[in-house]
């Protein structure tokens, strides 16, 4: 049980890729590794060392040994930071029909259907100009500000006996409000992050379901 837990509250704290490394580096400072550089020599991982590299949504972690691999052997275990969603556009808001909606972009082998009437947040990363430099920043809105609706069904009456038909460019675009209350994005990042909509440089955000992972059975 405690095993399942913990995988639980793993899962609760990477709802993108760039989050699931800082858990999973969070997990390795508590253990006593030690982030080093991408251009560090080799020479300076000692034996019996825990180190680690990161770089946006990937991380690589290690736990040297007394002998060297060609002596000793070595494991090796692999595993994703990413998942299939849906990824936030470029340009992504725009009005259609009084509603102001998000274009998204399907990443990986998504079940569509799952997507339609949850509430969604948003998470990932966004580059932001500051005094010093570019810097970039985690971002995660944990409330409902998204979803994908489905429609009534005396819109598509069919739907129960020849399924859902979903285009990915016309029917996954979240809705997030009124065409008059908007734009909503650049101003929800300022809010989140404290910078100018000015700064904003880029970002890489997707949505993710608010419903908490659970033990259930």
């Amino acid at each position: 049980m405690s095993s399942a837990q913990g995988l639980i509250d793993f899962i609760a704290a990477g709802p993108s890729p760039q989050h699931c490394v800082f858990e999973v580096e969070k997990r390795l400072l508590a253990k006593g590794f030690v982030e080093l550089d991408v251009t560090s020599e080799p020479s300076k991982i000692q034996a019996g060392s825990g180190g680690y590299y990161k770089n946006s949504g990937t991380i690589v972690a290690w736990k040297t040994g007394g002998l060297p691999p060609s002596e000793s052997g070595f494991r090796m275990v692999g595993a994703h930071t990413d998942s299939p969603n849906l990824r936030l556009k470029p340009n992504a808001e725009y009005a259609r029909e009084g509603y102001l909606q998000w274009g998204v972009e399907v990443y990986g082998g998504v079940l569509l259907g799952t997507w339609m009437d949850r509430d969604l947040g948003l998470s990932g990363t966004v580059a932001v100009r500051d005094g010093k430099g570019i810097k970039t920043h985690l971002l995660r809105i944990e409330r409902p500000i998204a979803r994908v609706p489905n429609l009534a069904i005396h819109l598509n009456r069919t739907v129960n006996t020849e399924g859902l038909k979903l285009n990915k460019q016309k029917h996954l675009a979240p809705m997030i409000g009124l065409a008059k209350d908007g734009p909503v994005l650049g101003p929800l990042i300022c809010d989140e992050l404290k910078c100018d909509e000015a700064d904003i440089l880029g970002w890489e955000l997707g949505l993710h379901d608010l419903a908490p992972p659970i033990i259930g059975g």
